[in-house]
């Protein structure tokens, strides 16, 4: 019985796995399509004023969500596999009521101060109407990331996918495609005004989805969540988010500060493309931090190991080769953005190492938010931000883009070489088993690809494991 359930949730975080794989190939297909079609009309200085603006918009509503999505994602699986769908309306609609005023706030901050924020943090007085435009996207964004994450949580791992991952790179060529048939190349207005417009277009989809998902309308509004204390859980991954991303942006805004407006658009592409490594972690992770909520909140500790194990060693054996082709075709894959770009190849394959370590360590941070262990991933992510933002502040103005790599490397390692460790203190486990790793049979993932991919029979009204569209109503 234990061997079958096992296998049970094993297939779940497959078949979410390959629904995400599927979506994160085809974005980041996409993804490419737009950072070249950027690229070649607007050059490296639009590719850095979409990048530097982007990357403040992701900052500031770091802050305007405080914690929500990842809130509607842990809670909102525990609610999910109970069916308490009033706790799940209660939950999205006490995080909007946070949120929505508090993303108005901010973006009238960028707004109005944009002179200061362009001129005195970046000393670029020229990119102050930039950022006035973007900060029109950040209460769309705001009510994307939490409605995706409450998507999440329901377990709707394909259109969660095609939310992060597509929906957003589809609109986004198909307006810079339009704009540019009515205004000319190198118009750096241009990548702000695209990002604004597919930000808004994306966050009404994941909206109207999410609403249609949680059966919010058919449910009876209830009180029932103590949202005091969803709340502080909240502020604790707030803050390990908003450190986690200082760190991942410090390099970017220093950069900003220090470097041409072209270097930042070099690094920001060759830090999109070390993401490449990082792709099987980010798709299996999308099924399986939930998964892991729903077994810590049953007390399934030995599944809970056996998962994360199994999730691990499927990330490491895909991440290890495309680690490879990524050194050996560094100068190749940057020079298709064009010339201005090749500089990028020795950043992106320090860049590319990082990621890689990301990947082969497994979920760790997921695992420990998952698990109740916010505010030690809160300290671990604080601290590591500190370190970062130092050696950003030394390295940055002497190296450029190659010591920003080298610090973004780091501050991986750090973040989470100390969660491998703590996972194996708290729960008895390391997510990367090494006396297994090299066990590796590709006809028993095939098998357990074909097992998950083959349609579900419909269990008893009562059984927790049910599948997403069993539970969650989807014609």
């Amino acid at each position: 019985m234990e061997k079958e359930t096992k296998g049970e949730h094993t297939s779940e975080i497959v078949k979410g796995g390959i629904s995400a794989f599927a979506m994160r190939l085809i974005g980041m297909a996409l993804n490419w399509v737009f950072a070249v079609m950027l690229a070649r009309t607007t050059g490296a200085a639009g590719t850095g004023v979409y990048n530097l603006t982007q990357s403040l918009l992701n900052f500031c509503n770091s802050i305007s969500k405080l914690g929500s999505d990842t809130l509607m994602t842990r809670f909102g699986a525990q609610y999910y596999v109970k069916r308490q769908w009033s706790l799940i309306k209660d939950l999205y609609n006490k995080s909007m009521m946070v949120s929505i005023p508090l993303s108005i706030f901010i973006s009238a901050i960028i707004y109005f101060f944009a002179n200061e924020i362009a001129g005195d943090i970046f000393k670029k007085p020229d990119l102050a109407p930039y950022f006035q435009i973007a900060s029109l996207a950040l209460l769309p964004l705001t009510v994307f990331q939490i409605s995706t994450g409450g998507i999440r949580g329901l377990k709707k791992i394909k259109e969660y996918a095609f939310l992060h991952n597509v929906s957003n790179f589809i609109f986004g060529i198909l307006i810079l495609g339009s704009i540019l048939l009515f205004t000319s190349r190198r118009d750096l207005y241009v990548p702000v005004i695209v990002y604004t417009i597919f930000i808004t277009l994306t966050a009404i989809l994941s909206f109207y989805w999410y609403l249609k998902f949680s059966r919010y309308f058919s449910t009876k509004p209830e009180t029932g969540i103590n949202f005091n204390e969803k709340f502080w859980i909240g502020i604790s991954l707030f803050v390990a988010a908003f450190a986690s991303l200082i760190r991942g942006y410090a390099d970017t805004f220093i950069l900003g500060r220090y470097a041409p407006i072209e270097d930042v658009g070099v690094y920001r592409n060759a830090f999109k493309v070390a993401t490449i490594t990082r792709i099987t972690l980010v798709a299996l992770l999308i099924p399986a931090a939930p998964k892991f909520a729903e077994l810590f909140s049953l007390g399934k500790m030995d599944e809970l190991k056996k998962s994360a194990q199994y999730v691990t060693k499927i990330i490491f054996w895909c991440s290890a080769p495309i680690l490879a082709m990524v050194i050996i075709g560094a100068p190749f894959i940057m020079g298709i953005f064009g010339e201005d770009f090749v500089k990028g190849s020795l950043a992106l394959i320090i860049l590319a190492i990082g990621q890689f370590i990301n990947a082969a360590t497994g979920p760790v941070n997921s695992l420990l938010i998952m698990t109740g262990k916010q505010k030690l991933n809160r300290n671990i992510m604080v601290g590591a931000t500190i370190i970062a933002v130092a050696l950003d502040l030394v390295l940055i103005p002497k190296y450029g883009a190659v010591g920003a790599a080298c610090v973004n490397t780091l501050g991986v390692i750090v973040m989470n070489m100390i969660p491998f460790f703590l996972i194996k203190k708290y729960y008895g486990f390391y997510t990367l088993d090494f006396t297994n790793i090299f066990n590796v049979n590709p006809k028993t993932f095939l098998k357990e690809v074909k097992k998950a991919l083959r349609p579900e029979k419909k269990k008893g009204e009562g059984d927790s494991t049910a599948t997403e569209d069993q539970i969650g109503g989807v014609e």
